[in-house]
C-alpha cells in the first residue's frame, strides 16, 4: 500500500471513524490477496473488485462467498465494505498518475502548442462536445446524457460529457481534439473514479478522439470497461448557382 494513502483517504472521507475502517478493510484485502499496488499495476485491481462482488440473486439463491476474505455476520453487506475500500484506493492510484502526468501535459502546451493553437485545441473540442450531444447515440444505441447539458464536477476535475447506457450504467465521455496519450487514459479512469463512489452499477468510459499514441492503447487495453472511439470530419460540395 502506497505510504501517501492514509493521508489522502482522511481528506476524502467525512469521519475519523470512516477513515479508520477503511484503511482497515484495505489492509485486510492486502493481507488475503496480496500488494494491492501490485494489483493495480496489473488490472487496476479489477479482479479483486470481481471476487468482492455479491448480488440480492446472489445473496437470495445462498451463495457462495465469491473472496478469499471470511465475513463474520451478512456476507453481501461485507463484501460491500471491502469493495467500497479497495475503489477507494483505485481513485487514489488514480489520481497521483494523473497529478504525475499534469507537468509533461502543461510543458507540452507551454513549449510545443503557441497561444492560437491552444484557443483553436479549446474551441474544437467545445464544438465536438456541442455537436455529440445533440446526438449521443451515435457512439452507442441507447446512450442517454444524464448530467442536465453542463460538465459534471467531481473531485478529479470536469466530466465532458456524463450519461448512461441502456442498462442504466453510467458512461464517462472524455474528449479530445488532438491525439491522445496515456494521461488522457488515466484522466478519463480518474473521473470513472469519482463516479463509481456513488454508483452501484460498474462505470464505463469512452475515451473519444482523433488519434490515439501506443502508450494509450495499451493503457487502455488493461481496462475492459474503458472503449477508445477516433472520430473524423466528412465534408459534402455543392456549386452554388
Amino acid at each position: 500500500m502506497d505510504p501517501r494513502y492514509s493521508d489522502w483517504l482522511r481528506r476524502a472521507v467525512p469521519s475519523e471513524s470512516t477513515w479508520q475502517t477503511k484503511l482497515s478493510e484495505l489492509r485486510r484485502v492486502e493481507r488475503e490477496y496480496g500488494d494491492v499496488d501490485e494489483h493495480f499495476d496489473e488490472d487496476e485491481l479489477q479482479s479483486v473488485l470481481e471476487s468482492l462482488v455479491y448480488s440480492a440473486e446472489d445473496e437470495r439463491l445462498g451463495a457462495d462467498n465469491p473472496s478469499k476474505i471470511v465475513i463474520e455476520g451478512n456476507l453481501r453487506n461485507g463484501l460491500s465494505g471491502y469493495k467500497s475500500a479497495v475503489q477507494k484506493y483505485v481513485r487514489f492510484r488514480q489520481d497521483v498518475e494523473s497529478e504525475a502526468a499534469r507537468p509533461a501535459i502543461a510543458a507540452l502546451r507551454v513549449d510545443d502548442l503557441s497561444e492560437e493553437d491552444n484557443e483553436q485545441t479549446f474551441s474544437l473540442e467545445r464544438d465536438l462536445q456541442s455537436a455529440l450531444r445533440s446526438s449521443i447515440e451515435q457512439l452507442e444505441t441507447g446512450l442517454e446524457i444524464i448530467d442536465g447539458g453542463v460538465e459534471r464536477s467531481v473531485p478529479s476535475g470536469r466530466i465532458d460529457i456524463l450519461a448512461k447506457d441502456g442498462e442504466a450504467k453510467p458512461v464517462v465521455i472524455e474528449l479530445k481534439a488532438v491525439k491522445a496519450g496515456r494521461d488522457a487514459v488515466a484522466q478519463v479512469l480518474a473521473y470513472m473514479g469519482d463516479v463509481s463512489m456513488d454508483s452501484d452499477a460498474p462505470v464505463r468510459g469512452f475515451l473519444v478522439a482523433p488519434e490515439f499514441d501506443a502508450r494509450a492503447i495499451s493503457a487502455a487495453r488493461m481496462v475492459p470497461t474503458l472503449e477508445l472511439i477516433e472520430y473524423g470530419f466528412s465534408f459534402s460540395f455543392r456549386p452554388r448557382s
